[in-house]
Order: C-alpha cells, then sequence, then structure tokens
C-alpha cells in the first residue's frame, strides 16, 4: 500500500508537503481576507497557480496537491485561524496529515478536503482545549 521511502526521502517530501501546504493556506486566506476576493475565487486561484510548481517524478504531481489542499484550508473564517502561529501549525499538521496518507485513497475525490478539514479542526479543538 505504502512506497517505501528512506528517511531523507521521506524528510525531503514533508518538508516539500509543508511549504506548498502553506503557500496554499496563506495565498488563500490573504487574498480572502486582505484583498476581499470571495474565498471560492480565492481558493480556485491559489490552485490554478499552484498547477504551474515544476515537479519531479520523484514526488509525482504531490505538491501541486499539497498547494491545493492548502488553499481549501485557507478557506476557513478569520474568527478561526487568527494568527501567524496558527497558520503555521495548521500548516505543519496539514502537511503531517498529507504525509501519511500520500498512497491511501488515490483516485477518490475529497481527500484534499477532508485532509484540509482535519488539519484545521484539529488545531481549533487543541486550541480549545488549551485556552
Amino acid at each position: 500500500m505504502f512506497e517505501e521511502y528512506d528517511v531523507k526521502t521521506l524528510g525531503l517530501f514533508y518538508i516539500s508537503k509543508l511549504i506548498t501546504f502553506y503557500a496554499g493556506f496563506y495565498g488563500c486566506f490573504i487574498l480572502h481576507h486582505a484583498f476581499a476576493v470571495p474565498v471560492v475565487v480565492s481558493a480556485a486561484t491559489v490552485g490554478l497557480l499552484g498547477s504551474f510548481i515544476p515537479y519531479t517524478s520523484r514526488f509525482k504531481r504531490h505538491p501541486q496537491a499539497a498547494v491545493y489542499a492548502g488553499a481549501f484550508a485557507g478557506m476557513c473564517s478569520q474568527d478561526i485561524i487568527q494568527t501567524q502561529s496558527e497558520i503555521i501549525t495548521v500548516s505543519l499538521v496539514g502537511a503531517f496529515i498529507y504525509t501519511l496518507l500520500r498512497n491511501v485513497f488515490v483516485g477518490i475525490g475529497g481527500k484534499l478536503g477532508a485532509i484540509a478539514f482535519t488539519a484545521v479542526a484539529s488545531v481549533v479543538l487543541v486550541k480549545g482545549l488549551v485556552l
């Protein structure tokens, strides 16, 4: 089920997912909240721009997919995610979940949205439990 990756390759995979998930999240979040672009248009724009990221055969199209998953997460309300540290935390969790599920549910719709929802919901849940 899972492709075998050595630790170095898996680390590079996670770092690339973290960077691209964060870019997608932050791009969508800023377009919507700072520039008042409708949230669906923000996510679509970020997803379109993310599709132009060059990729290697080693990671297939995972960087582009991670940008789109980040854009889905970036569609959340500013009342839920308020600080830069929360954006980074959601990105860390989202990239981790994406890395875990990299070869699960292949070809089944909803995986990217589910990753985004789980990342945001887990950060909100922990924030609610701590505060």
